[in-house]
């Protein structure tokens, strides 16, 4: 189930924030008591996104509200604790979080999707599921209240830039999880002593259906031209090389940063495919080298679409939907792009907004790079952001906020270490972002 119907940017998905206890009190706090400047982001309207937000409601309150709003999304936060910990989920003095009492929430209004932002949350998260919620997000352990803002920002940044769905909103977020909060070993709270590997959300609910409409077979068509010997589309383009560069301190280029960056753009471009509209096809000749290993009955077209965002590519294919998605971004760890291991922070003021970056390489489809660098310069489309991602082969990603690179930072920084955005540039730039040397011009 999609967040909010594909197609127009008019439409919208509907998010009920609800918040609980001592969550609002508590966050005026945090600013003067946290000396580490944390940019804890506000849960507002934008984009497709429409918040409406109750702060430690009463039951019936909160059924008026589901009622009458029918959100695509409910979000329920635990309240805010000492230590960076989240708590249950206390409203108006009354612990709501039981399996029982959760599941009693709801009634005939059921939304597509709710997060549950609390500790030990698998029991209530199958308590809604078995009400008929076909989604939810829940936490198996404790942790920080960083690691649950990190995760929460980067979840609601896709729901606000594309018409998503949930499945594949879940796998970029939880790559960007994975990517500064896990590698660094900071998902629990200060004060826990346990390993960081494995505490991280999990989702309820089944991964979205690809629906193919196969043509009919006339019965007297021999079994040469039975279902079983159609071929899949083929796309015939080649895999490139593209430069990323990510917000974050110098770090070893290792197998959880590359994956992770792998998995939230492969679930970003996922979520462009599954909201893509084939606009026009014509008949086009095969590439001339694999024309010959053609079966009969295949042909090839050029097909001109447009993605889930407005970005428009053309494709050669020959002779199912599945292609796209088989059709994965990988990084280059032992290419040359990526030598040495260790990266060098780099700083532009057009990139990051100044902060410290480092160079990635992937290896990407080449239609998949069409519609990266067609989203890189939307100003509202977050996706990018929500990986960190703050340029992508020289064009810079046009979303990006200077609270997005502080954000980031905390997770990289050690303490002690300055943050201030503001500090004089590293001057040593990748080759291809450096503007060109100036000529000599005869007067």
């Amino acid at each position: 189930m999609m967040f909010h119907v594909q197609g127009a940017s008019k439409h919208t998905c509907g998010l009920l924030a609800v918040l609980s206890g001592r969550s609002s009190e508590y966050k005026h706090k945090q600013g003067a008591d946290d000396g580490l400047r944390y940019p804890f982001p506000e849960i507002v309207s934008s984009g497709r996104l429409e918040v409406q937000t109750l702060n430690s409601p009463s039951i019936d309150e909160f059924h008026k509200i589901l009622d009458s709003s029918q959100p695509n999304f409910v979000y329920l936060q635990g309240e805010q604790l000492p230590h960076d910990e989240v708590g249950s989920l206390l409203w108006g003095g009354i612990d709501v979080s039981t399996a029982e009492a959760v599941a009693g929430l709801f009634g005939s209004t059921l939304p597509t999707t709710v997060y549950l932002e609390i500790p030990n949350g698998e029991k209530l998260a199958e308590a809604l599921q078995s009400k008929g919620i076909p989604y939810v997000i829940y936490w198996k352990n404790a942790f920080s209240r960083y690691a649950a803002c990190h995760f929460r920002h980067a979840l609601f940044s896709v729901v606000q830039s594309s018409s998503s769905h949930t499945w594949d909103a879940f796998q970029l977020a939880h790559a960007s999880l994975r990517l500064y909060c896990v590698r660094n070993n900071l998902v629990l709270p200060g004060n826990s002593q346990r390993s960081n590997d494995k505490l991280v959300p999990y989702l309820l609910g089944d991964p979205p259906m690809i629906n193919v409409t196969l043509p009919e077979i006339a019965p007297a068509d021999d079994d040469e031209s039975s279902l079983d010997g159609l071929p899949a589309i083929k796309i015939y383009d080649d895999d490139v090389n593209m430069k990323f560069l990510v917000c974050g301190v110098a770090c070893t280029l290792d197998a959880c940063l590359l994956g992770s960056l792998e998995d939230g753009l492969n679930a970003l471009l996922s979520i462009e495919i599954r909201g893509s509209k084939l606009h026009n096809r014509v008949s086009a000749l095969p590439p001339p080298l694999q024309a010959g290993t053609f079966s009969r009955g295949v042909v090839t077209m050029r097909c001109d679409l447009s993605t889930c965002s407005s970005a428009h590519i053309s494709l050669l294919v020959s002779g199912s939907a599945q292609t796209c998605f088989d059709d994965l971004v990988h990084a280059l760890p032992n290419c040359e792009e990526n030598k040495p291991p260790l990266s060098e922070p780099r700083r532009s003021a057009s990139i990051a907004c100044g902060a410290a970056v480092f160079e990635v390489c992937m290896k990407v489809p080449s239609w998949a790079s069409q519609v990266l660098r067609q989203l890189a310069p939307d100003v509202s489309y977050r996706s990018l952001v929500a990986l960190g991602i703050a340029s992508i082969q020289g064009l810079a990603v046009a979303s990006f906020e200077k609270d997005d690179a502080e954000r980031f930072l905390f997770f990289c920084t050690r303490p002690g270490e300055d943050l201030n955005l503001s500090n004089s540039y590293f001057g040593n730039h990748p080759s291809w972002l450096r503007p060109p040397i100036p000529s000599r011009k005869r007067i």
